[in-house]
């Protein structure tokens, strides 16, 4: 109830308020949806399943309406805003690129080095996590993803008083049985992958390592203490704090809604433009050819030129 009331306050109310209810149609509801999964300057583009329960929430309340006989019957069909394909790659743009990293560069090395290790390897969230100084090679600038952290639900271990009051019969209100932990998994041999690095990583790590002589087995990715909260007690970097930092970094450099997906993709399509061929940006992303095929398809290069060379 608490979020239809918000999203009604925020998201319908402020935009058809001011409509006749007995004349609002289709066109009107693609109108709306469409402006806000678009963005304005009241708020940023809404994520598609937001867009979808806005949509549900509008329908409901005209199909209540017509049943009270406040309204008549309005009929909307499909409506016509666009859905963007969540297999579509959104990667940055140029100018987009030069933002981020000029916006990166005045933060901590903690943070620039969780930013343009995955625009410039294509790590995602959990393989940058899990990525340790003894997987990166300075001295001929290659690096070698083969592990993540991601969060798991373990069992809890009983203890001796959950023992003894299970024996008793006694059930603490609010006890759970597991708990959420980080924990490392190595990648299979398929996606496992080394390769060389820009120079221009390569000289971030290099001056990281020479700054804060980091040991083999410490994470890359570890948030620096100076900006490391305290409620925050695990040495393993954490995907969620990661992200929620990379998307204020994000709307810093005028780029909303920014996630380590995108940064991947801005790779990939990096890799494709500056003449990777079809099996070689597959191993370095750590997927098939059929995967960078379907997502990146609008990148690659068709040409028949090699045809001739055949006789």
């Amino acid at each position: 109830y608490a979020r239809y009331q918000a999203y009604t306050s925020k998201y319908i109310l402020p935009y058809i308020g001011e409509l006749q209810a007995g004349v609002f149609n289709k066109e009107d509801l693609s109108a709306l949806l469409g402006f806000l999964q678009a963005g304005n300057r009241k708020t940023a583009p809404l994520s598609q399943y937001t867009v979808y329960v806005v949509e549900s929430m509008v329908r409901a309340m005209f199909h209540y309406a017509v049943e009270k006989k406040l309204v008549p019957e309005v009929i909307f069909g499909k409506a016509g805003y666009m859905i963007k394909n969540k297999k579509d790659a959104m990667p940055l743009s140029e100018l987009e690129v030069q933002q981020l990293t000029d916006t990166a560069r005045q933060q901590e090395m903690d943070i620039q080095i969780q930013v343009m290790l995955p625009l410039y390897t294509g790590a995602s969230l959990s393989e940058l996590c899990g990525l340790k100084w003894e997987d990166i090679d300075l001295e001929n600038g290659k690096i070698h993803i083969h592990r993540n952290l991601m969060r798991v639900q373990q069992k809890k271990e009983q203890g001796k008083e959950d023992i003894e009051n299970k024996n008793d019969g006694i059930q603490k209100n609010g006890s759970k049985n597991t708990a959420t932990i980080l924990k490392e998994f190595e990648l299979p041999e398929s996606e496992c992958r080394e390769f060389i690095m820009p120079e221009k990583l390569t000289r971030l790590l290099e001056k990281t390592a020479k700054k804060r002589k980091p040991e083999k087995e410490k994470y890359v990715a570890s948030i620096d203490k100076k900006t490391l909260k305290k409620e925050i007690k695990q040495p393993q970097p954490d995907g969620r704090t990661l992200q929620n930092r990379l998307k204020a970094l994000g709307e810093q450099a005028w780029i909303p809604e920014l996630t380590f997906k995108r940064l991947r993709d801005t790779f990939a399509v990096m890799c494709l433009q500056a003449g990777g061929d079809l099996y070689s940006v597959a191993y370095v992303l750590g997927v098939g050819t059929n995967a960078v095929c379907e997502r990146y398809g609008q990148w690659l290069v068709k040409s028949d030129s090699f045809i001739r060379g055949i006789s």
